[in-house]
């Protein structure tokens, strides 16, 4: 299975949530904005992409009916004279997550310009995880309002873009495309292309609002955190997978973030083995949760030596943590662990479905250069059919737990007894 090509939006705002490893890998439309097309060579690319991303899906009508899709293309080319370059873009962003699968994803380009606000879902409340010393106010806050449009309103139109399976992959990535500017426009949320006034919620109920300045991609942000101090499955940000013995606990903690090149995931194997015989840990926790996918045979090679550890299949001693962002491999991955070696999952709901389709491969508008992943296979990982791999032990993200650093994942892990 192919690497989930993941927006490249997710690069500036996830940016503690995803590793930097699998960012510098994402692919990127190579002609600027700037780079200004005829209209007639955006309506080219909006007819290349209406015939062949049907003809190359595996079946490209699974969710959208061909009359809905065809209209949508119809109605863009109608607009497209009457419409700036970014928002042609998002137009048909919109038509190809239609498809509804994750894997078939239009890569927007790298060059809009954001807000400077990394968000995520508590909940129902969109909450500020960082920001600048200029907004420094809206840390920790609720967002009520974007220019005029509540909150509820606005993400229902963000959520047109998000190519998506579940509402726990939608949250995921839908959080990181409010930022960004030129998708606001285009959406009719903001009026104004770099400026727009944000409306927020404090801990005490109390509404604010700040006139906020979108900023250029190639201006480094300086950002504040709500967090007090980093939780361990946020350490080691530049590293694609890492372990860590914790021996008060007869616990190796594995951060399986990303599935790096060949070598690199055969060393850092090797080595996690040798820590497990060495340490004589009698648990393991394999952490998911950044994992939006990869080659998920990795996986099934290290769980084929994982299970010659014979404690470790003991019931109570192999944990696997997912969240709304694990996808593709990292899912598969989870379910390989789950029915071959006895392990409880604990955490969120994963992004990906397991029954559905993916393995992707990419196309390029002929004009604009854009990239367009789609899926080439339908797979099915479970008997059962389910929007989510659903954990053992349910545990999502708290708002009241989160600015401490605590991470009440692993806190439940560690309490539990461990197996024979």
């Amino acid at each position: 299975m192919k690497k989930l090509v993941v927006n490249f939006l997710l690069i500036l705002s996830v940016g503690a949530w995803v590793s930097s490893t699998i960012l510098n890998a994402l692919p990127h439309v190579n002609k600027a904005l700037g780079d200004t097309l005829t209209k007639e060579q955006w309506r080219q690319d909006l007819r290349f992409l209406a015939k062949e991303l049907p003809r190359r899906h595996k079946n490209a009508f699974h969710t959208v009916s061909r009359d809905a899709f065809e209209k949508a293309v119809a109605d863009l080319d109608a607009a497209i004279p009457s419409l700036q370059d970014y928002e042609i873009i998002i137009g048909m962003q919109r038509i190809v997550a239609m498809i509804g699968d994750a894997h078939t994803d239009l890569h927007l380009p790298r060059n809009f310009n954001r807000f400077p606000l990394t968000l995520y879902w508590f909940g129902d409340d969109l909450r500020v995880l960082r920001t600048t010393q200029a907004y420094r106010n809206a840390l920790g806050a609720k967002v009520v309002k974007i220019g005029d449009t509540d909150i509820k309103d606005a993400a229902a139109k963000i959520n047109s873009l998000v190519p998506h399976e579940n509402d726990h992959w939608l949250r995921f990535v839908g959080a990181n495309y409010f930022p960004y500017a030129e998708i606001l426009n285009a959406l009719k949320i903001i009026p104004e292309l770099k400026k727009a006034n944000w409306t927020f919620e404090d801990g005490a109920g109390k509404r604010f609002m700040l006139d906020m300045e979108a900023i250029a991609p190639d201006v480094k942000i300086e950002w504040l955190s709500t967090l007090k101090q980093v939780p361990l499955y946020r350490q080691r940000a530049d590293e694609p997978i890492w372990f860590t013995v914790l021996p008060e606990s007869q616990t190796v903690y594995f951060n399986f973030k990303s599935y790096p090149a060949k070598e690199t995931f055969k060393k850092i194997s090797e080595d996690l083995l040798n820590a497990i015989d060495d340490s004589k840990s009698k648990r393991l926790v394999i952490d998911f949760r950044l994992n939006t996918g990869g080659d998920f045979n990795k996986g099934r090679a290290l769980l084929s030596e994982l299970k010659k550890r014979a404690q470790l299949l003991n019931r109570g001693n192999l944990y696997i943590i997912t969240g709304r962002a694990t996808q593709s491999a990292a899912m598969v991955n989870a379910i390989d662990f789950r029915k071959e070696m006895n392990a409880i999952l604990v955490g969120e709901p994963t992004g990906g479905r397991p029954n559905g389709y993916s393995e992707n491969d990419e196309l390029k508008l002929p004009n604009s250069q854009i990239e367009i992943s789609y899926s080439t296979r339908l797979y099915k990982f479970q008997d059962v059919d389910s929007s989510a791999v659903m954990p053992d032990k349910l545990i999502e993200p708290s708002w009241d737990v989160y600015p401490t650093g605590r991470d009440p994942v692993m806190e439940w892990i560690l309490a539990q007894p461990l197996g024979r």
